[in-house]
């Protein structure tokens, strides 16, 4: 076995995702949405840079490879694994280390502080040998999807609200209603860069800005759902949801909301009674490269 590593920047979409069916024919969670076409566009939210990512080849032919996004995460220069996927047969045999390895020198170049990446909890084998690499587990997250015919409006709305759509270029004035940083895949910097539709709500009450929720409906999951402090308890997340919903207008049955800090016991507690349900569970976990 001739294994060789090099960056992707003269690497194809059509190539990767190729690899990417063979590699992940046996994942825990089903990704059978994941096309080349979502594939794509999900990397270049997540600041692909191919310079910066690796592929594993056998001679000419991709069996693994780690996409990394480049960005500011926590205020610091900082790597994300978008996505690592190494084709059964090439399993446990040092290939996604020696991946690793190859990235390092990269991003170090680059002025890196930190690299991100999320595993699925379940995966112990995978936490196990991130762990071995040098990883720490920074927080755990949590995975929720909602049956709309499920929706439960669990807070009768007590004030007046209007709503509007907003362009992904105005957002900013609504980070200050977040309780925690987002994940990678949810920042505000993510959310501008989808080359796609998306859609985002903005919840007015009289003059002021009460809430936001954007959804992304090509990888169908709400990337951010925040309600001022000054306003929550008395039905604007309830009001955002169902006009979400409402917005969507039945184009899906099922929609998804991933990556909640699992300390937000609030948020997690008004979803659940909002009939969404627990889908899977997730650790962020972060390298530090200096």
């Amino acid at each position: 076995m001739n294994v060789t590593y090099k960056n992707l920047v003269n690497v194809s979409f059509e190539e990767l995702h190729k690899t990417f069916v063979d590699a992940f024919s046996d994942y825990a969670v089903d990704v059978s949405y994941m096309t080349h076409y979502v594939m794509e566009n999900r990397a270049i939210k997540n600041g692909y840079d191919p310079e910066s990512s690796v592929g594993a080849f056998n001679d000419s032919k991709l069996v693994g490879f780690t996409l990394v996004g480049i960005d500011n995460h926590y205020e610091t220069p900082s790597a994300f694994d978008i996505m690592t996927g190494l084709v059964k047969d090439y399993r446990g045999k040092g290939i996604a280390s020696q991946m690793f390895d190859f990235i390092i020198p990269s991003l170090k170049e680059k002025k890196i502080k930190q690299f991100y990446l999320e595993v699925l909890q379940e995966n112990n084998a995978a936490i196990r040998a991130y762990q071995k690499a040098g990883f720490k587990i920074n927080r755990s997250l949590d995975c929720f999807t909602l049956d709309i015919k499920k929706l439960k409006i669990t807070e009768q709305l007590r004030i007046p609200l209007s709503f509007k759509n907003l362009d992904k270029s105005i957002i900013d004035y609504f980070e200050t209603f977040a309780d925690w940083t987002p994940s990678w895949e949810n920042s505000f910097s993510a959310i501008k860069r989808i080359p796609d539709d998306v859609l985002i709500i903005e919840a007015e009450y009289s003059i002021n800005k009460v809430g936001l929720i954007v959804y992304y409906p090509t990888l169908n999951w709400i990337m951010a759902f925040l309600v001022d402090p000054k306003y929550r308890k008395i039905g604007v997340g309830s009001a955002l949801i169902k006009k979400l919903i409402d917005e969507i207008n039945g184009s899906v049955d099922i929609i998804k909301f991933l990556n909640i800090q699992s300390e937000d016991e609030d948020l997690i507690n008004f979803l659940k009674a909002s009939g969404f349900e627990l889908m899977t569970g997730q650790y962020e976990m972060t390298y530090k490269l200096s």
